[in-house]
This record gives C-alpha cells, sequence and structure tokens, in this order.
C-alpha cells in the first residue's frame, strides 16, 4: 500500500468509527487537549483533515525549564499551522504542589483538569454542548488495565477507560500507537518529546518501558488480550451493576434524615463483603472502612462510623446513613471501645495496656493514664486559641507559638491536627502529650493511640 493510501486509510477508519459510535452531534463545539505530544499532535491532524472543527487547549506547567516554553511554542505554532484557536493556561505546578500535599503528577493532573472543566462551563453556561478530546490511544489502554489490576480497582479498572464519560471523550482508543506513529511519518507530522515520559520512576512509565515489555516476552499477544479482556469486562460490569442495584433497593430506604438499612437483613445478605463496599462507597467509605463497618453489626445503639462526606450510626435494629455538615467534616469522634480510625493516609490505633506496658519515646505513639481520658475523643485540625499543657511543663502554651517553637514548616503547620478529651487536648499528634493525662507510677490502666501508615 502506497504512503497515501496508508494515510488516507487511516483517515477512513478514524471517521468511520467516529460515525459509527456517535461520540458527538455536529453542532457541539469540541476542545482537544493537546501537549504537543505525537499523540495529541497526530489527533488534531485527523481532525482536521476531515474537517471537523474544533480548538486546542495546552497546559504548560512549568516543571521542565527550557522543554516547557519549547512545548507551548510548538503547540501555538501548530494551532497557526491548522488554522484553528488555542487556548493557553500557565501553572506554577511546584507551589500548588505544596499547596495541595500531593505529587507533581497528580498536582498536574487535578490544575489541567480543573482547567479544562473551567473552559466547557463557560461553553455549557452560554448554551453550547462542548466535550474535551484527550488523545488516548489502545496502549495507553492496556497499560491503565495492567496497572488497574495490580491497584485492585475491581471489575470497572478492569474494563479500562470509556470512550466517553461525561464531557470527556477518547476518539483514539481503538488505535494503537504504531498506526499514529505510522501517519505521523507518511504525512510528515512533527512533534515535541516529552523527556520525564522516559522516567520510569512515574508508575505508567514503568509499566510502558519494563513491566509489560517483559511480559511481552512470555506472552507477546499481552496488548490485545488485555484489549480483548477489557470488552468483556465492561459486559460482565453491566450485569454485575444491575444485580448490585436490584440488591441495594432491598436493603436501603431513603428517609428525611437520610438513609437506613435493617442490621440483620444486611448480615444476611450473599456476598457480604461486595455489598457492603458497593453500599457505602457512595457515601465516601474506602474498601477498607467498609470491612470495618461489619463491626457496627454487633455494636450498641449511638456507636458511629464516618467518612469524610457521610455518618454511619447503629441505631437498634437499623444502621442510620447521614450527610455530615461542612461545620463536621474537619473533626472526626472517636467513641470508647474504637479500635481504629482511619485519619487522612493514616490510621489510629487505640488499644488499652495495663501497667506492665513501659511507655516509650517514640512521638507517633501516646501513652496516657486511662483514669484522666473520658470519652469521646476528638480529633481535629487545631485552630488559634487552642492550648495545652506540654508534657513536662506546669504552664499552658498555646499550640500555635508550640508549633513555632518546633520550626515546622508552614505545610505541616498548617495541617497539624490535635484529640481533645472533655473539651481538653490531650495530644498534639504526632508531637506531644498533655502533662495533665502522663502516665504516672500510680497509673493502673493505660491508653495507647498510635499513628499507622494506612
Amino acid at each position: 500500500m502506497s504512503q497515501e493510501k496508508n494515510s488516507v486509510y487511516l483517515e477512513g477508519k478514524f471517521s468511520a468509527h467516529l460515525i459509527s459510535k456517535k461520540l458527538w452531534k455536529k453542532n457541539d463545539f469540541l476542545y482537544v487537549a493537546c501537549s504537543g505530544g505525537l499523540d495529541s499532535v497526530v489527533l488534531a491532524h485527523l481532525l482536521k483533515s476531515i474537517s471537523i472543527p474544533f480548538e486546542i487547549l495546552h497546559c504548560n506547567f512549568n516543571l521542565r525549564g527550557d522543554e516547557s516554553i519549547r512545548d507551548e511554542a510548538f503547540v501555538q505554532s501548530l494551532a497557526d499551522m491548522l488554522g484553528v484557536k488555542i487556548h493557553v493556561k500557565s501553572f506554577n505546578t511546584k507551589d500548588e504542589m505544596t499547596k495541595m500535599g500531593r505529587g507533581i503528577q497528580e498536582t498536574a493532573r487535578i490544575l489541567r483538569y480543573n482547567w479544562f472543566e473551567e473552559m466547557i462551563n463557560d461553553k455549557q453556561v452560554k448554551g453550547i454542548n462542548a466535550f474535551l478530546l484527550t488523545a488516548h490511544h489502545q496502549d495507553d489502554q492496556v497499560e491503565t488495565i495492567a496497572m488497574n489490576f495490580f491497584r485492585g480497582t475491581g471489575i470497572a479498572g478492569l474494563r479500562g477507560m470509556q470512550e466517553k464519560v461525561n464531557l470527556i471523550i477518547r476518539p483514539l482508543l481503538p488505535f494503537s500507537r504504531t498506526e499514529l506513529m505510522n501517519y505521523a511519518k507518511l504525512n510528515s507530522i512533527a512533534c515535541v518529546e516529552d523527556s520525564s515520559n522516559i522516567d520510569i520512576h512515574y508508575t505508567r512509565n514503568l509499566f510502558r518501558h519494563s513491566i509489560l515489555e517483559t511480559v511481552k516476552n512470555v506472552y507477546p499477544e499481552v496488548a490485545s488480550n488485555l484489549v480483548e479482556n477489557a470488552k468483556r469486562f465492561a459486559e460482565i460490569e453491566y450485569i454485575y451493576k444491575l444485580q448490585i442495584e436490584k440488591i441495594k433497593s432491598g436493603l436501603i430506604e431513603k428517609n428525611e434524615q437520610g438513609w437506613k438499612i435493617p442490621v440483620k437483613k444486611l448480615m444476611l445478605s450473599k456476598p457480604l463483603d461486595t455489598i457492603l463496599f458497593e453500599l457505602f462507597s457512595a457515601f465516601g467509605f474506602s474498601a477498607d472502612q467498609s470491612m470495618e463497618l461489619k463491626k457496627l453489626f454487633n455494636a450498641s445503639t449511638g456507636k458511629s462510623m464516618q467518612s469524610t462526606t457521610h455518618r454511619v450510626l447503629r441505631n437498634r435494629d437499623w444502621l442510620l446513613i447521614n450527610l455530615i455538615d461542612d461545620t463536621e467534616k474537619k473533626l472526626i469522634v472517636i467513641e470508647e471501645g474504637m479500635e481504629s480510625v482511619i485519619f487522612g493516609h493514616h490510621i489510629l490505633s487505640i488499644k488499652q495496656c495495663d501497667k506492665s506496658k513501659s511507655p516509650d519515646a517514640d512521638p507517633n505513639k501516646a501513652w496516657m493514664d486511662a483514669k484522666h481520658i473520658k470519652y469521646p475523643l476528638i480529633l481535629r485540625p487545631w485552630k488559634p486559641g487552642d492550648y495545652f499543657y506540654p508534657l513536662g511543663m506546669k504552664k499552658k502554651k498555646k499550640i500555635s507559638r508550640f508549633l513555632t517553637d518546633l520550626k515546622i514548616s508552614k505545610k505541616e503547620k498548617e495541617d497539624q491536627w490535635v484529640i481533645e478529651s472533655d473539651k481538653k487536648i490531650i495530644w498534639v499528634v504526632g508531637k506531644r502529650i498533655d502533662d495533665r493525662v502522663k502516665v504516672a507510677p500510680s497509673t493502673n490502666n493505660i491508653i495507647s493511640i498510635e499513628i499507622l501508615s494506612r
């Protein structure tokens, strides 16, 4: 097949795919996310070749010095060449990363999709249906499925990315990177290469350049096998969701305050772990928290657990689910008898010990005399005006001054939490306990609270 025919073949295949899937309507407005890399540049050229109007969105994260400047200039020249409008957003990603307390890749992803959403919403409020097109292709799909398998995301993760989710469309998913590379080569399409794409410290790069390449040595057809499996899992997920919705509708009831579930009926449900996860993930509970909810089956009235958005309360024969209002979202109630509490990226482990246990100096452990502790305990961020009596001191000290004296970073200071008992702060978490609850020679029972990583 000639170069020209090869080029026309891909354009025809692309056009036929769009027509058959009806991913958008004729008058819909389209944005294309374009980094300057091969995939997004080829997507822009393919759309132009079949006369589909669009505008380009480009993010400059200012992370790679001259490379970032080069990429922005390249995408600008691409837009000029194709005769399409371009919108560029520049971010101070490192500062945003510090504010968010997240890694570079995650911060960049949040920033770009927030901006993309703003651009689309701006069109929507004007009554224009708008969509974002991304250049994810078949190879990206294979990597995503593999990563999701090892991450443990369940059926939804194993069916991979969908071609259309809400306002995001991925029209290149059926096409391999080899097809895109051949098209670029045949049409002398230039692109820029992000040097970070070969850094295997990033998870996707590790799968792309190392793990999947190793698997190919044993199973040469791994890519096509995973793509076919994804189609099967998409159908399995459809059936699974139908059955789960049927089970959920027979368990959960809506009331004026929120929702309620009969405990005995829930306990008899099978498979219980799956049903627990599906029921409570909708209320912000993680898979681990869903398993913890089993403790409420045998708990007394008044015992509760909460996610970042909802609280589940045992009330006689029912589990009551209520939305936590904004004033409550930043505090966690620790009831007597609770052995663990999920706390951000950590778990607080709470144990009762006798006096044979010897407290150690680990700052992630708080050893306190049980007779001075009154439940419920409140875990919350510190606030101005808070004070306590630092261990070893007889005078109270404002927590703001205590943290300043420790010379910790501004971010760490902002993220500091405390535990209070009976309106008294008993532990500046991970730093120091209050002198009034310390273990003394006369102590008989000890409460130990330890910070563990999730």
